[in-house]
């Protein structure tokens, strides 16, 4: 695992967690929301470490929601002892590895659901973790996602109900949740994406087939029902249902505009100083020299670039923090550095701290503004950042 529980001299770019903020995220989501909390962990909670942010959260979250069935074992193998929802339809290979990791798992197709049946029917399979001997239980939960117009996963909700009914001759499954997926709640904040609903009209369009579907199903008070994401869940009352599902928001960043509760940024990224220097009027700086020098200029290099996951695109006009003050990002970013301007009189040195992402001082860079300026999402930001970025925790 990518941790170092205090920062390190040597440590030439890394990733500070405050986990504290993470827990607060939740409770003040869960207190607005009023209703039970499934924490999304998936891509390595987002960039800040699944494993601390689960230990972290234990106390409040009600349950965990991953992507693939590894992050799920992972957090198994971790000691996690809480339900974890695997939020997307696995491969009916990994049937066993659900079973015995005691997963709940999305199903949207009956392949699935007879593979997981017929596994949950045999005895005493063992997991295969390193830290092993996690029993099998007698029935697999299992969450059915329902397309309401995602187009993306799920049984269609017009066939829903039929599926449902269907799922309830499979004796050694029990179905512990119903759900689905916003396609738009969060479109009108990311001014990089294009998308024909700028508003929440799709949303409740969905939000009306959805409760639709519910209405029509018999027997459901003990089935958890869910739908809102972070987007939703900030600005849609109506979506919130028996549980939340928030990402983004858990760990600080407001997916929308909507902005009724109070959130704190839980991560700071960081790296080094390793080069200081001038160069001459008529210069060009880093691969292709795509900025040259109209008088003589100071330069700092910064011990990062994208193959730490630090956007390339931030090229020529991206800014970060060096002394509480912003410098433009100068030239071509690199695969291991990041060339930046400095004012002439400046005193940095080698070894200086510099901020990507958080603040410095009385000033700071968000991440809205660093997928902006990158032409991309602040999810995509988070979840690629390298294996190579340390983190550290408080």
């Amino acid at each position: 695992m990518k941790t170092e529980q205090r920062e390190k001299p040597g440590l030439r770019s890394w990733i500070e967690v405050d986990l504290q903020a993470i827990v607060a995220n939740g409770a003040t989501i869960k207190a607005y929301t009023k209703n039970r909390l499934i924490a999304v962990l998936k891509a390595d909670a987002y960039g800040h470490g699944a494993i601390p942010t689960a230990e972290a959260l234990d106390a409040i979250a009600d349950m965990f929601a991953v992507a693939t069935v590894e992050e799920g074992i992972e957090l198994r193998e971790a000691g996690v002892s809480k339900p974890i929802l695997i939020l997307s339809s696995p491969l009916l290979a990994l049937a066993e590895e659900i079973a015995a990791h005691n997963l709940t798992v999305a199903v949207d197709n009956w392949a699935l659901a007879r593979k997981l049946n017929k596994v949950a029917s045999t005895s005493n399979l063992i997991a295969r973790g390193k830290h092993s001997k996690i029993n099998v239980t007698k029935n697999i939960k299992v969450h059915v996602d329902v397309n309401t117009g995602m187009n993306r996963s799920g049984v269609h909700c017009t066939e829903a109900r039929t599926f449902l009914n269907r799922l309830k001759t499979q004796t050694h499954l029990e179905i512990d949740g119903v759900f689905t997926h916003f396609a738009t709640a969060d479109e009108a904040s990311f001014p990089t994406k294009t998308c024909q609903f700028s508003d929440n009209s799709f949303t409740a369009v969905q939000l009306k087939r959805f409760t639709s579907l519910l209405k029509s199903l018999q027997n459901v008070e003990s089935t958890l029902i869910h739908a809102a994401n972070s987007a939703a869940l900030l600005a849609i009352p109506e979506s919130h249902f028996d549980a939340v599902r928030p990402g983004l928001s858990l760990y600080g960043i407001y997916p929308s505009h909507a902005k009724p509760i109070s959130l704190q940024p839980a991560l700071t990224w960081k790296a080094r100083v390793g080069w200081v220097d001038f160069i001459e009027a008529g210069e060009g700086v880093s691969y292709g020299l795509t900025y040259r020098a109209s008088r003589r200029t100071h330069l700092a290099v910064l011990q990062v670039g994208y193959g730490d996951g630090y956007p390339h695109s931030l090229s020529n006009c991206g800014t970060v923090l060096i002394a509480g003050k912003r410098r433009r990002i100068t030239g071509s970013i690199c695969m291991d550095m990041t060339v930046v301007q400095l004012d002439a009189t400046d005193n940095v040195a080698i070894g200086d701290e510099a901020v990507l992402i958080g603040k410095q001082g009385d000033a700071e860079i968000g991440i809205d503004e660093v997928a902006t300026a990158g032409g991309t999402i602040p999810y995509e930001i988070l979840t690629r950042i390298s294996h190579r970025v340390k983190h550290v925790y408080s």
